[in-house]
C-alpha cells in the first residue's frame, strides 16, 4: 500500500500544497498593491511637492501663460499683481441691490434710490372756508380810550361782562353823562351789545330780561308767548333763536325767551327812535334806528300806546287827500309791509286818528320831513320793531 506522500493526486496533499502557495504569495501581492495605490494618491494630490510661499504665488501669477486661477472667495486680499491682470469684483453684500425698472420709491422708505426726474407738485385748489358761526369770536375791540363811560363799558366788554356794560351805558344816557358824540357812540356799542345779549340765542345768567325754556308737546310760538306771560310778539322769538319757520318748532328744543315789554321814544329833532326794554330806572337800552318824520312838522307829540288789533302785517291804505285805496302787498303802497296803530295817552293827542308806525316804499325820506304825519322805518327795522312792540303794552314817546 502506498503511503499518502506518494500518492500525487491526493486530496489532503492537494489542500496542503495550495496553502503553503497562498502563504507566500499573499503578503507580496497586497504590499505591491499598497505601494500602488499610496504612489497613486501621492502624486494626485502633489503631497510630494512643498507648499508654495507668498512670492512663488506672485511669481506664477505673474509669468504663467495660462489664464490665473479662479478664486473662489472674493473677499480674499490679493495681491498687487493679481489685481492689475483681475478687475477687481464688486464687494458681496448681505441684501444686494437689484436692478429694477426705473421707478419712483418713497424717498421716506427707500433713500438710496433717487427718482429719474425729479416729480411737480399738484396744484390742488383748496376748498373755500366755510364761516362756522357758532365758533367764530367777535372781532376784538380797542383798548378803552379813557376813564369816562365809554372807556369802563369798553374794559367791561373785553372781560365779557356785556351786562354790566349795557347798565353803565344805559345810565350814562339817561343821565346825560355822555352827550353830542360820545352819546352817539354809546348808543352804537350799546347797539352791538344788544345783537348778543337780546337777538342772539345765547342766555347770559345774569341777564334778567332773558330765560331759557324747554319746548312742551302742544306749544307753539304764540301760546309760548301766551302761556309764559311775554309782552313781546312770537316773531321775536322766532328771529331771536334762528328758526326759519315757526313750525320747526321741537319737543324737548331749548329756545331762548325774552321777557319784554319794549317801549319806544322819538326825538324829532334828531330823526332817532331810541328802543328799550323795561321802563323807569331799570330799563335798559336796546338800540336806536334812524325815521322819516310828517312834513311841515305834522308828527304829533306825547306818549302813545300800541293798539290791541292794530298791528297789521301787509296793511291796506287808503289816501286822506285823494280818497285812492291801495290793496296788500301792492308795491306801490306807501305803508309798505307792517303797520302798528297808535292811540293817544295824553289830553293834547287823544284824539289823533290814521296814527302809526310803518314801512316805506321811499327809503330815501328816511331822515326828513316827507310823510303826512306817521313815523317811517325802512325796511329790515320796522321789521324787527313790529316783533318787539306788543299791542296794548308798548309806549312810544314822541319829543321835540
Amino acid at each position: 500500500m502506498a503511503l499518502p506522500s506518494q500518492m500525487q493526486s491526493s486530496p489532503v496533499r492537494g489542500r496542503y500544497v495550495y496553502r503553503r502557495k497562498r502563504r507566500r504569495r499573499g503578503p507580496a501581492a497586497l504590499v505591491a498593491i499598497v505601494v500602488i495605490v499610496g504612489l497613486g494618491v501621492w502624486l494626485a494630490f502633489g503631497w510630494g511637492s512643498p507648499a508654495p510661499t507668498q512670492a512663488d504665488e506672485n511669481t506664477q501669477a505673474t509669468l504663467a501663460p495660462e489664464p490665473p486661477p479662479i478664486i473662489e472667495d472674493r473677499r480674499e486680499e490679493t495681491s498687487l499683481a493679481t489685481r492689475r491682470a483681475i478687475p477687481p469684483a464688486p464687494p458681496i453684500e448681505d441684501n444686494p441691490v437689484i436692478d429694477l425698472p426705473q421707478w419712483t420709491p418713497d424717498p421716506i422708505v427707500n433713500e438710496r434710490v433717487e427718482p429719474a426726474e425729479p416729480i411737480e407738485p399738484i396744484e390742488t385748489t383748496p376748498p373755500a372756508e366755510v364761516a362756522d358761526w357758532s365758533t367764530t369770536p367777535p372781532p376784538a375791540r380797542p383798548a378803552p380810550t379813557g376813564s369816562g363811560p365809554l372807556g369802563l363799558a369798553e374794559g367791561l366788554v373785553a372781560q365779557g361782562r356785556l351786562v354790566e356794560a349795557r347798565a353803565l351805558l344805559t345810565q350814562a344816557i339817561d343821565s346825560d353823562a355822555v352827550r353830542g358824540l360820545e352819546a352817539s357812540d354809546a348808543r352804537m356799542m350799546l347797539g352791538q351789545i344788544n345783537e348778543e345779549l337780546v337777538f342772539g340765542p345765547r342766555v347770559y345768567p345774569e341777564d334778567t330780561w332773558a330765560v331759557s325754556y324747554e319746548v312742551r308737546p302742544g306749544d307753539s310760538l304764540s301760546r309760548i308767548v301766551s302761556t309764559q306771560d311775554l309782552e313781546v310778539d312770537w316773531r321775536l322769538l322766532q328771529y331771536v333763536n334762528g328758526m326759519a319757520r315757526p313750525e320747526s318748532l321741537r319737543v324737548g328744543q331749548s329756545i331762548k325767551l325774552v321777557r319784554g315789554p319794549f317801549h319806544a321814544e322819538v326825538d324829532k329833532a334828531t330823526h332817532r327812535m331810541d328802543l328799550y326794554m323795561g321802563e323807569g330806572p331799570e330799563r335798559v337800552f336796546v338800540r336806536s334806528y334812524e325815521v322819516g318824520l310828517g312834513a311841515h312838522d305834522s308828527t304829533p307829540l306825547g306818549r302813545f300806546k300800541v293798539k290791541k288789533g292794530r298791528k297789521v302785517v301787509n296793511p291796506t291804505w287808503v289816501n286822506p287827500q285823494t280818497g285812492e285805496f291801495y290793496p296788500a302787498d301792492d308795491p306801490d303802497n306807501p305803508l309798505g309791509e307792517y303797520w302798528l296803530g297808535l292811540a293817544g295817552l295824553d289830553p293834547t293827542n287823544r284824539d289823533e286818528r290814521s296814527f302809526g308806525i310803518h314801512g316805506t316804499i321811499e327809503p330815501d325820506t328816511i331822515g326828513t320831513d316827507a310823510s303826512m304825519g306817521c313815523i317811517r322805518l325802512r325796511d329790515g327795522e320796522i321789521d324787527m320793531v313790529y316783533a318787539v312792540l306788543a299791542e296794548g303794552v308798548s309806549t312810544v314817546d314822541v319829543r321835540q
